[in-house]
């Protein structure tokens, strides 16, 4: 779309009759986000606020439609990189957050840990180093439940404050385990976070995968499978083998937008729970064949 009708169009949001600004609207709305610095630009000129109300919501919309399209792409993609995820549900409600910087910040934590896990044999011994990284050298830290923020479930914040939701900074391990090539992810244990680690075959002809856990909240404590038991007869649940095995990365993302959908009710923050919701019922629907 050309200026000239960009800006015609964006003039009859002033209108009064509603079925001139509505039309007016539907075709803003179809605007790749691309356009939305200059849709900003012009609300920032106007004197009129009826214009700027209505040209919000055609940014909020424009804005909301772009990152519903990348998410579905991120479902699909056999990848479903984690960190990519974690930064488009934030990308939801926050429109400036810069992925590049986040992923900079990513890039060197992982720079520095990789050299330095080369030559371990286990993944164990590698996962220990990372531990060694984020927790002693960086160190990170988890916020209690009870300490709300504004930030605590923002990947951008989290990086640049060192401490953050136990999802989100769940979400950042597992991720930068990720990007080292450790097999990391989560579990299924239901109102838990740990992750898990699949330990080297001592027999490569076998089939048979074991794993270790790993609880990002504690300093990234590893526990056996029986330790993983007690922790499940602690929270009195059935001993399914399920929770056991590892999960993929759309269940961790379903994680944090729940969360997210949480903090932002307790702070009454209904348009931000509604965008949220909106994302999560996405992610729930099952891929038609």
């Amino acid at each position: 779309m050309n200026k000239d009708k960009l800006r015609a169009l964006i003039s009859l949001l002033d209108d009064s009759d509603p079925d001139v600004y509505m039309s007016a609207g539907k075709e803003l709305s179809k605007l790749s986000a691309s356009n939305i610095p200059y849709l900003e630009d012009i609300w920032l000129e106007s004197n009129s606020t009826v214009l700027q109300e209505r040209l919000e919501m055609i940014i909020d919309e424009i804005h909301y439609n772009s990152i519903l399209k990348e998410l579905i792409n991120w479902k699909n993609s056999p990848k479903q990189n984690l960190i990519d995820g974690a930064i488009l549900i934030n990308k939801s409600v926050n429109y400036h957050l810069s992925a590049v910087d986040t992923k900079i910040v990513i890039s060197k934590i992982v720079d520095e840990i990789k050299p330095e896990i080369k030559e371990q044999k286990t993944y164990l011994d590698k996962i220990k180093i990372l531990n060694h990284f984020l927790y002693f050298i960086h160190n990170f830290m988890v916020l209690s439940p009870k300490e709300e923020t504004n930030w605590g479930g923002n990947i951008s914040t989290v990086l640049a404050q060192k401490k953050g939701n136990y999802i989100v900074t769940s979400i950042i391990y597992a991720g930068i385990a990720q990007a080292l090539r450790l097999p990391v992810t989560g579990i299924q244990l239901p109102n838990s976070i740990l992750l898990s680690c699949e330990s080297h075959l001592s027999d490569p002809e076998s089939k048979k995968h074991t794993y270790f856990y790993i609880n990002p909240i504690d300093n990234g404590a590893v526990l056996s499978g029986i330790q993983l038991e007690h922790v499940i007869k602690f929270k009195k649940l059935n001993n399914l083998p399920q929770y056991y095995k590892p999960s993929n990365n759309l269940n961790l993302i379903k994680l944090l937008i729940q969360n997210q959908i949480f903090c932002y009710g307790r702070q009454s923050n209904y348009k931000n729970v509604e965008i949220l919701k909106g994302l999560l019922n996405v992610l729930l629907k099952k891929r038609t064949k």
